[in-house]
């Protein structure tokens, strides 16, 4: 009796995380808001998470390098400047007749920067490039950065998968809590009733029962309001971490719907589960993805051993209100200026020691990749086992405990009869519904890990 005792309170804690939902905040509205069934709250979860929250906005990042990319390999590079210069100096032709106008006159307003008449100078600079062949660079650059947005989508869908998980962790835990509340009400009651029994049998003098055996049951009713204070505090813990999941404020209400816990789901094939692991994990794609980009950035470093092959065009106009040009092509004049050219440009640079040295670099990290996606795959079998295996455990405990709770409770209810009819012995009412209580909380527990077990291993396989 007192093994029983023993394993039946601790038991308790895992039996309740909360008898009743905690009420609505009094800020609440007075309209009361529909229960949320599990499949709305990890809705909630994937959308409302802060893991998913920044997931999206990683994988938006790498969305917005490859449109960057894109725009470059098709949209020519424009460099253009504006410049307004002064005061400026005076530099004017002689116009006199039989003077060449070809010469700057030399008068002494020309001769100092700030004599005569001074002005205002004008420039503009414009240059523009036209990719034509790179060699593979823009190709290398555009796999590698598709190959990002592949792996930010994977754990974009490894974040909700988790958020999916821990939701539905949570659920079912307060689920369980609510169908173990019935069994811990049942044990007060039987608990009262059994009191109360003694306390008449010990003034009746009955030799049924002792001073011991009512002393005993004291204790347990202590015991269990005891336990009954650890597992509220584990309710009001369950309960703000749903909310939190979901994104609710605190000061928003909260319902969720009474769910029964079902039965186990049946045993999958571990060879088809392991395969559409394979196919389906976010780990796995992120990790391919991953390679992918790896072996594209070794390409672009290659390529980056061969010059651009570009089209070059531009044009610088000056123009300054004191000073005029002479009309001659042979004489420089930065003070007013029009010229426009076209070339075909092949520019690289020749750090061939250094551009050597990062493609080791890059083929050192594509090996690190390479380990990464083995590590990943050997990860994925190694936690499917795990689900698969939790799952399976949970399944027979859940079949024994439940033949357990059925043959406690015929004993308990045996021994309550006995009991009341003076036949029976207070320990042996003790002990059978201690035995009662203890199988049916480890049946709520083993459904419990049953479906915890299910959530795993959809996480495991990428979604079943």
């Amino acid at each position: 009796m007192r093994a029983a005792g023993t394993a039946f309170l601790w038991c308790l804690p895992a039996l309740a995380l909360a008898q009743q939902q905690p009420a609505p905040p009094a800020a609440a509205t007075a309209e009361k808001a529909a229960p949320l069934t599990l499949p709305q709250l990890q809705e909630l979860a994937r959308k409302n998470d802060p893991r998913t929250g920044q997931a999206r906005a990683q994988m938006a990042g790498a969305e917005g390098k490859l449109e960057e990319l894109h725009w470059a390999s098709r949209f020519p590079t424009v460099n253009a400047s504006f410049s307004l210069a002064g005061p400026t100096p005076e530099a004017r032709l002689n116009h006199a007749p039989g003077h060449p106008t070809s010469l700057l006159d030399v008068t002494p307003g020309s001769r100092c920067w700030f004599c005569g008449k001074l002005g205002v100078g004008f420039g503009l600079n414009a240059n523009v490039v036209v990719p034509l062949y790179t060699f593979g660079k823009f190709t290398a650059g555009r796999t590698a950065l598709e190959n990002l947005v592949a792996a930010m989508t994977a754990l974009l869908q490894r974040s909700t998968d988790q958020a999916t998980f821990d939701i539905t962790k949570a659920y079912w835990g307060y689920q369980t809590a609510r169908g173990a509340a019935t069994t811990i009400l049942d044990v007060r009651r039987r608990l009262a009733d059994a009191k109360e029994r003694a306390r008449k049998l010990l003034a009746e003098g009955s030799d049924q029962v002792s001073k011991s055996d009512a002393m005993k049951l004291d204790y347990l009713s202590e015991e269990i309001e005891a336990r009954n204070a650890e597992s509220e505090k584990g309710a009001a813990l369950a309960f703000t971490a749903i909310r939190l999941i979901v994104g609710k404020a605190p000061d928003e209400p909260l319902e969720i719907v009474q769910d029964k816990l079902p039965d186990p789901p049946p045993q999958p094939d571990e060879k088809e589960m392991l395969r559409r692991a394979l196919e389906k994990r976010p780990e796995i794609r992120a990790a391919a993805a991953q390679v992918g980009g790896r072996k594209a950035a070794v390409d672009g470093e290659r390529a980056k051993l061969w010059p651009d092959l570009a089209l070059v065009g531009g044009g610088t106009y000056n123009y300054t209100t004191s000073a005029e040009s002479p009309q001659t092509p042979f004489a420089y004049n930065p003070f007013q200026q029009e010229s426009i050219f076209v070339a075909l440009s092949l520019a690289g640079s020749l750090d061939f020691p250094q551009k050597l040295a990062r493609i080791r670099q890059a083929e050192a990290e594509l090996q690190d990749a390479l380990a990464q996606q083995r590590g990943a795959e050997q990860l994925v079998r190694l936690e499917l086992r795990q689900a698969l295996g939790d799952l399976q455990e949970a399944r027979v405990r859940a079949q024994r405990y439940t033949n357990e709770t059925t043959i406690g409770k015929q004993l308990a209810v045996q021994a309550g009869l006995a009991f009341d009819s003076g036949l029976g012995e207070a320990r042996d009412l003790m002990e059978d519904m201690l035995l009662w209580a203890r199988a049916d909380g480890e049946r709520f527990k083993a459904l419990f890990d049953a479906q915890i077990a299910w959530a795993a291993l959809q996480k495991a396989t990428g979604g079943l």
